[in-house]
């Protein structure tokens, strides 16, 4: 097995392309047209391939049964996946990446990083990733809580893997342009750190999507699969 072809800063392959870069993917297995990555943090699998014959292989010969998150590039062969290997759920979504300059905060919103006192309120609030991911997220100081006149308006962060995500504004505080916000203020501490900005949308999520619109974001034309246990 060579180096890979493939061009891991394709807006479809820069979950791979971050692990890989931060130091925490591991290669399973390399080709021209395929590459799985494991990653020591999240956990997760991850394989990008732009020959489904020859992804569907690598997963037949290389993916673990204690494989409990996967993502894969291709759309159709994700499918088929999530219906051979045992998962149990799955989102299909549309990567989008941020490739502008340093975005510019109103401040609004006082900034600070989540900390371990932070833990209960987050978890009561945010249900939609478990306890002790949100613990090790707050540890690895990859949330962003914001606030106005000392109140938490809401947050929002990076997933394990890289991608941002996590966002929550509390009811009181909707429509008042705070997810903006707080997505820039995400964006801004990922270029420091001098990495691409990225998050995954679930396909049926339109707001979502009309929020990375307005901020610039590109969108791939394509859906991935992330699949879990």
């Amino acid at each position: 097995m060579g180096e890979s072809s493939m061009d891991l800063t394709d807006i479809d392959y820069l979950g791979i392309d971050r692990v890989l870069k931060r130091g925490t993917g591991k290669v399973i297995e390399r080709h021209d047209a395929a590459l799985l990555v494991h990653d020591s943090i999240s956990g997760a699998c991850m394989l990008g391939c732009e020959d489904a014959a020859l992804g569907a292989n690598i997963l037949r010969y290389r993916l673990g049964g204690d494989c409990r998150l996967l993502m894969v590039s291709d759309h159709v062969l994700g499918l088929k996946a999530f219906a051979q290997y045992g998962f149990e759920n799955m989102l299909e979504c549309y990567q989008t990446a941020y490739y502008g300059g340093m975005p510019e905060l109103t401040g609004r919103l006082a900034l600070r990083d989540a900390e371990e006192a932070d833990l209960p309120v987050l978890i009561a609030t945010y249900d939609l990733v478990s306890a002790e991911e949100l613990r090790l997220i707050v540890e690895r100081r990859k949330l962003i809580l914001g606030f106005e006149d000392g109140k938490l308006a809401g947050f929002m962060g990076e997933h394990l893997e890289g991608s941002m995500g996590l966002l929550y504004i509390f009811p009181e505080f909707r429509r008042r342009g705070y997810a903006t916000e707080l997505e820039k203020a995400v964006i801004a501490k990922t270029l420091q750190e001098g990495y691409t900005p990225f998050c995954q949308i679930e396909k049926s999520n339109s707001a979502s999507m009309a929020l990375q619109r307005k901020l610039g974001l590109a969108i791939s034309d394509r859906l991935i699969c992330w699949m879990w246990k």
